[in-house]
């Protein structure tokens, strides 16, 4: 046999086995007139044009097809134990061609010999790009730290990398992480052990080990923002408690008996606050920076006697104090957006949209660990009316929490507990320009059945990024061991 003939039997039989792979089109014989019930509910949802596969598992039994129209091409889907499987290459090209319009999918069941479909459902493909990575934490439910870990998914993909995890800093608890203007090239997070005990602070792969407790200070950095010009990062320091009570449907509650608010200067490695920030009278909590850098939003709430007993009357109100990046001088006139003793519920975590148009927090009946609320949901603040809006499309019965815009100011990720009460999940909205947000739709899985049944660690703290986060978890891990750098506290 010549060289020619057996690379063309080769390359036939690629052809034929390729062939034989693909899914073989089907016909529709009729109409059932009913939906078809999946997993997750995505149907009649937006989506962004770099979103990974929209898999969605079938909950009926039987023998299942799909079909995918577009303007100009369409795609058929063989389930497969209930589970339709996109193939990458077809959705990205369907997801080019149909920018700005929808998508039509049509679920067929095989009875007999014939096809029959379910009403068909959309999703609209909107040009706005989501941030391509989001990170988060994945621990388990009720604070245990056994295994904790900060991750980062590839939202175009369905690939997860590890970050940080805390098996290698002896299983101790790992605080928030936060990045500035979701640039993954810095970030910052606190580890709490008696070995590994302070902050660490990556730029560039190269991290560096702070201790940020100071004699002036209460506690280490806790809750931290970045300025959008980077050098300052204003966080909360926190003296926490928990508290477990058997007479509410909340069961455990998180609250701080003192906390204050200051500046982390990185090029002048020093911290200083002022006494609106850090007022003996009052707790201060959950700061975060406008868009502009100009102003600095802060949680306050006064100081309750017993604290443990009277949790219920802990409520945080929603303040701003200007701020002077070029000399780093924080002002001294307190502006009240919202008052929780006049209104009597309580305000945490003001997020604003990059583009200064939007600010959404979380309201609760008392306190500010929203995540284990039942009551928690996400509002939108009017900033110079000081009016609130619960929103609607976003809340379910369950808790809504921990919310992170992307760098276009069109996609907003959440934490919901929606599914089954006890994981919180992270669910993905679209937001107009004017301020409308739409129906929402859980994070994209290879198999969302499986993966949200089997996976028994919670999302918590979604931040959308603009890129893959590059450092090495040895080398924080390493950092975290040294004797680290002290920093001072300014005058």
């Amino acid at each position: 046999m010549t060289m020619r003939k057996l690379i063309f039997l080769v390359c036939m039989s690629t052809v034929i086995s390729l062939a034989s792979c693909s899914t073989p089109d089907i016909t529709i014989s009729r109409e059932l007139g009913t939906e078809v019930e999946i997993f997750p509910d995505y149907k009649d949802i937006i989506i962004p044009c770099n979103i990974a596969p929209m898999n969605f598992n079938v909950l009926t039994e039987g023998e299942h097809h799909l079909i995918i129209e577009g303007a100009a091409s369409s795609l058929q889907v063989e389930a497969e134990d209930g589970l339709f499987d996109i193939p990458i290459k077809e959705w990205r090209r369907l997801l080019r061609e149909n920018m700005g319009q929808k998508l039509q999918f049509t679920v067929a069941r095989k009875d007999g010999g014939q096809w029959l479909a379910y009403k068909p459902f959309t999703m609209e493909i909107s040009p706005d790009e989501v941030d391509s990575h989001m990170a988060y934490r994945l621990l388990p439910p009720a604070e245990q730290w056994l295994k904790i870990g900060i991750f980062q998914r590839n939202l175009e993909t369905f690939e997860q990398k590890v970050i940080y995890e805390n098996k290698l800093s002896e299983h101790n608890c790992i605080n928030c992480h936060t990045f500035p203007a979701r640039n993954p090239d810095k970030m910052m997070f606190h580890l709490r052990a008696k070995n590994y005990n302070g902050t660490a602070y990556v730029e560039n792969g190269k991290v560096t080990k702070y201790n940020t407790k100071t004699p002036e200070t209460i506690a280490s950095l806790v809750y931290p923002f970045w300025h959008p010009e980077e050098r300052y990062i204003v966080a909360s320091t926190n003296i926490i408690y928990q508290s477990y009570y058997y007479h509410s449907e909340d069961r455990m509650e998180v609250y701080d008996e003192k906390s204050d608010v200051v500046i982390f200067d990185t090029e002048r490695e020093e911290l200083f606050s002022n006494e609106i920030l850090s007022s003996p009278d009052n707790m201060e909590t959950l700061p975060t920076f406008s868009p502009d850098g100009r102003t600095l939003y802060f949680c306050t709430a006064e100081n309750v006697d017993s604290i443990g007993w009277n949790i219920d009357k802990l409520k945080y109100s929603l303040c701003s104090v200007d701020f002077d990046a070029e000399t780093g001088t924080i002002g001294t006139e307190v502006d009240t957006l919202f008052n929780a003793p006049k209104d009597g519920r309580s305000i945490s975590f003001p997020r604003i949209s990059p583009d200064g148009k939007h600010m959404v927090v979380v309201l609760v009946r008392y306190g500010n660990w929203s995540i284990n609320h039942k009551d928690s949901d996400l509002y939108t603040l009017n900033m110079e009316t000081g009016e609130l809006k619960p929103i609607e499309v976003l809340n379910s019965e369950e808790v809504e929490s921990y919310h992170s815009w992307s760098t276009n100011s069109r996609w907003m990720v959440f934490s919901s507990r929606r599914d089954d009460r006890l994981y919180t999940r992270p669910y993905f909205t679209y937001v107009s320009e004017d301020g409308t947000f739409h129906k929402p739709f859980l994070l994209p899985q290879r198999n969302p059945l499986t993966h949200y049944r089997d996976i028994l660690h919670a999302y918590n703290i979604p931040e959308l990024i603009s890129g893959e986060v590059n450092v090495k978890a040895h080398d924080i891990a390493t950092a975290m061991r040294s004797d680290g750098t002290t920093l001072t506290f300014r005058k």
